[in-house]
């Protein structure tokens, strides 16, 4: 049934309100809307953070005037500089609010792009080792790391040890560690620094194996008080290799692996026979991330 003449201009105005939502294809054509609404939130994220800084100045100058007028008891203008100052506390954790959720999108964004963008097969590249072939592979799909490696090529360190708050002696076949920064130490705001930690096993790992290799990372995170970013088990799938066990699977993907109060990104990597490599979790390479 048509609507009558008198609501048409009503329903004329609810469309033209709406967005064109109309794709040739319905796949590529998800992902060009979902870049449009990408490249907003990070231009809106860059406003967000400038509010946010102007928000805190101008908390700071109220809470001083605040607390000028209360001190000559000058209740008028108290009242009005204490209602502004409890404004301010929601207003900076709206902004907060908003700056997390734009950060979250831009990032999921990110991932779903490079996993759209990512080779579904990724051939082992050439090396001496596992260790050496799977940093080159890092180095070849993450342009931030690649940088960082040549900027500060000390932070690096291969077939090395680092002494855990028992005393023991940690072996990792390559770790990459930047230390936080001082403020992040002291009232955990700032840079929390980066840890990412590689280890070889002659075999494919099992459940015992992950168990250890967790005993150890809590053992350096009450040295340093760091929690690792990414820590990987390397192994060869060999003739016959039909995949790892059921319960370090379950361990890796299923469950919530954390260090410090913080989950860790926890995986398995496998250089099969036929030359390509079997990621357990899958963790994509994003450009503006270290691994």
């Amino acid at each position: 049934m048509w609507p009558k003449k008198e609501h048409c201009s009503e329903v004329i105005s609810i469309r033209k309100r709406d967005y064109y939502r109309g794709v040739e294809d319905p796949i590529s054509g998800t992902f060009k809307l979902a870049e449009e609404v990408s490249s907003n939130a990070d231009k809106i994220l860059f406003y967000s953070n400038f509010a946010l800084v102007f928000a805190w100045f101008s908390f700071f100058v109220i809470t001083l005037l605040m607390i000028v007028f209360l001190r000559q008891r000058d209740l008028f203008f108290g009242a009005i500089f204490s209602s502004i100052f409890v404004t301010g506390i929601i207003t900076i954790w709206l902004l907060t609010t908003l700056r997390k959720f734009l950060s979250r999108v831009s990032f999921r964004y990110d991932t779903i792009m490079a996993m759209r963008e990512g080779s579904p097969l990724i051939k082992v590249p050439s090396g001496k080792n596992m260790t050496g072939r799977f940093l080159s592979y890092l180095k070849r799909n993450n342009r931030s790391f690649k940088g960082l490696l040549k900027r500060r090529p000390e932070v690096l360190s291969k077939d090395a040890y680092l002494p855990g708050k028992s005393g023991r002696r940690h072996h990792f076949h390559a770790f990459v560690r930047i230390s936080p920064s001082i403020l992040y130490r002291t009232i955990r705001r700032g840079h929390h620094g980066y840890l990412l930690f590689i280890r070889e096993y002659k075999k494919t790992p099992a459940l015992d194996d992950l168990k250890g290799l967790e005993k150890d990372l809590s053992d350096l995170h009450d040295k340093y008080g760091q929690s690792p970013d990414r820590v990987v088990l390397l192994f060869k799938g060999r003739k016959g290799y039909c995949g790892v066990d059921d319960d370090i699977y379950d361990r890796i993907v299923g469950e919530n692996i954390t260090i410090g109060n913080r989950r860790i990104n926890l995986q398995l990597v496998a250089e099969l026979s036929d030359g390509a490599y079997e990621f357990i979790p899958f963790i994509p390479e994003l450009p503006k991330m270290l691994p």
